[in-house]
């Protein structure tokens, strides 16, 4: 098939009335609340904590240097990323979380001041053991069928990214660069609700989006399908994401045909089977549905200095992981 301008612009033309026919007539119904999945629910935090107290301890073996000498972790370290992951679970502030330390150190061992929780969130070694345990959340290395998507985080409770965001692209402005809010990247296996890849700061979404693609490269991901949102239908994401990988994505009203072999791919597919094309890119809602149930979940984030808070939306997304795969089971 030969691709011409005017095809494509008439498929775009018509793509918003695609996607309303394609929700009402195609789209998967919502399955029911069963009280099998409220069994699920009841027990899932018992498997979440029983796999921070396990996999704390393996997470900080391989860490081999500690303030620059030779050894592993000290114990208080491990500990204190144990009380910081239950912190973010059961959504503590410091001083609960202090009262909280005296339970859970029954065996004698010195409880943690609400100083020195606070404090964690800042602690290099402590960071160290919370990326590990990501990778090890994450799963064995594998290729993956994936969505990826960016959101802010409240640092207020009283925030609604959502609201702000419409009235931002109202008024053309960024998101990103509002102080009460954290911008967050997760690329999501689909099949298992997994977040593979994260990033988090007070960036651009596309910064994290590529430091995100680097976390799950490094841990050994590939990626056989990526479905993106408008905000990355750009030409030069196939750079990012690699030519291996297909891209689904709805291009921009002012998109052309000219670009690399994979945009005319992509277009191509647009254009034959829209309602084909439309069944694979619906599958992101995914990412808005796993953000949209963690911030329900964890609510806002409390610390106020940039390192603690980025420590804190990463926490959260480990702790995702770990809920994903016992609802998965």
């Amino acid at each position: 098939m030969k691709l011409t301008n005017r095809q494509f612009q008439k498929t775009l033309d018509e793509i918003e009335w695609l996607k309303k026919f394609y929700s009402k007539h195609f789209a998967v119904e919502a399955k029911p609340f069963t009280g099998e999945h409220d069994k699920k629910l009841r027990t899932e935090m018992r498997a979440v904590v029983g796999r921070i107290n396990s996999d704390v301890d393996k997470a900080a073996e391989p860490i081999t240097l500690v303030d620059g000498k030779p050894g592993r972790p000290p114990k208080d370290r491990i500990l204190l990323t144990k009380l910081h992951l239950f912190q973010v679970l059961f959504e503590f502030t410091n001083r609960e979380m202090e009262c909280f330390s005296l339970m859970f150190l029954l065996n004698g061992d010195e409880a943690f001041s609400y100083k020195t929780i606070e404090r964690a969130y800042s602690d290099p070694i402590v960071a160290i053991i919370l990326h590990n345990l990501f990778v090890m959340s994450s799963g064995e290395p594998r290729r993956v069928d994936s969505s990826a998507d960016g959101t802010g985080i409240g640092l207020f409770i009283s925030k609604h990214y959502r609201k702000d965001r419409e009235q931002d692209l109202k008024e053309e402005k960024e998101t990103s660069k509002r102080k009460e809010y954290l911008m967050s990247v997760a690329i999501l296996d689909i099949d298992t609700n997994i977040y593979v890849g994260y990033a988090a700061g007070f960036k651009s979404e596309k910064k994290l989006f590529v430091e995100a693609l680097l976390m799950a490269r490094k841990a050994g991901f590939e990626f056989d399908s990526m479905r993106l949102d408008k905000y990355y239908a750009y030409q030069s994401i196939f750079k990012h994401v690699g030519k291996q990988t297909r891209v689904i994505v709805i291009p921009k009203k002012n998109a052309t045909i000219r670009g690399p072999k994979e945009w005319k791919q992509l277009i191509t597919s647009l254009i034959l089977a829209p309602f084909s094309f439309l069944a694979d890119y619906f599958k992101r809602v995914r990412s808005e549905y796993n953000f949209s149930k963690d911030k329900r979940k964890f609510g806002g984030i409390r610390q106020r200095l940039q390192e603690r808070i980025i420590t804190a939306a990463f926490s959260r997304a480990t702790l995702h992981n770990y809920s994903a795969k016992h609802m998965k089971s």
